[in-house]
C-alpha cells in the first residue's frame, strides 16, 4: 500500500537545516580551470554528475562550482544527502534547501508547512514549485549513493523532468546507478569521472604550494 501524505512538524523541518547547509572547504580550494562550470564539456549542460570513489575531490569541485554560480548571482541549492532520507524527507530538503538560498520564506509552503504527497508526486510538486518561483536555480546534491532506493528513483525523476531555470549537479560513487545514461548522448548529462577527477600534475604542485605558502619547489 501506498504511503499516504503527511504534515511535517517544525521539529522535522529545523532538523533539515544541517543537511542544506553547504559543505565546508578550505579558504584556499584550490579552483581547478579545467574543471570551471563554463568548461566545454559542462556548459549548458542541464545535469552533471560527478562520479568517483572516495577521496578524488568531488565535494572540492563542488564548491567551486557553488562560487562560480554565486559569482553570478545565481541561486545555488545545496543538500547533502543521508541514509535515512525516504522521499518525503527527501523533497522537504529540496524546498528547504531552496528556501534559504534564495531568501524566499514562502518557497515550498507546501511542502514545508503543509501535508506532503506521497511518491513522485511530492517531486512533482516541487518541479512545480521551482518552475514558477522565475529563478535561476542551481541544485547541489552531494553524496547522493548514500540515498535509499525510493530517493534515487526520486532524483532520477527529478533529473528527467526538470524545468529549463533547472540545473541540477550530483556527487556520488561509483556503485550509484542514477539512471541518466540515456541523457548523456543528447547532451543533457554530463559525466565527470575519476580520470578527470584525478589531480594532474599541475594541480598537485599548485595544491602543495599554497598549503605550504610556496615553501616547495617542483
Amino acid at each position: 500500500m501506498a504511503s499516504t501524505a503527511h504534515r511535517p512538524s517544525s521539529s522535522a523541518i529545523s532538523g533539515l537545516l544541517l543537511k542544506v547547509t553547504p559543505a565546508r572547504v578550505p579558504r584556499d580550494l584550490l579552483i581547478r580551470q579545467r574543471l570551471s562550470y563554463d568548461a566545454p564539456d559542462f556548459r549548458d549542460r542541464p545535469a552533471i554528475i560527478a562520479q568517483a570513489p572516495a577521496g578524488f575531490g568531488k565535494t572540492s569541485v563542488l564548491a567551486q562550482w557553488r562560487r562560480e554560480h554565486l559569482a553570478r548571482g545565481t541561486v545555488v541549492a545545496w543538500l547533502s544527502a543521508q541514509e535515512d532520507d525516504d522521499t518525503q524527507r527527501f523533497v522537504r530538503g529540496l524546498a528547504l534547501a531552496v528556501r534559504v538560498a534564495s531568501g524566499r520564506p514562502n518557497f515550498g509552503h507546501t511542502l514545508l508547512e503543509g501535508a506532503v504527497p506521497a511518491g513522485l508526486e511530492a517531486v512533482t510538486v516541487w518541479l512545480d514549485d521551482v518552475a514558477q518561483s522565475a529563478l535561476d536555480i542551481v541544485l547541489i546534491i552531494d553524496e547522493a549513493d548514500r540515498l535509499p532506493p525510493d530517493s534515487r528513483e526520486a532524483l532520477t525523476y527529478l533529473i528527467h523532468n526538470a524545468p529549463s531555470n533547472l540545473r541540477i549537479i550530483v556527487a556520488a560513487r561509483p556503485e550509484c546507478d542514477l539512471g541518466v545514461a540515456d541523457l548523456v548522448p543528447y547532451g543533457h548529462c554530463a559525466i565527470l569521472g575519476a580520470v578527470s577527477l584525478r589531480f594532474e600534475l599541475e594541480e598537485t604542485i599548485a595544491l602543495a604550494r599554497s598549503r605550504l605558502n610556496g615553501r616547495i619547489d617542483a
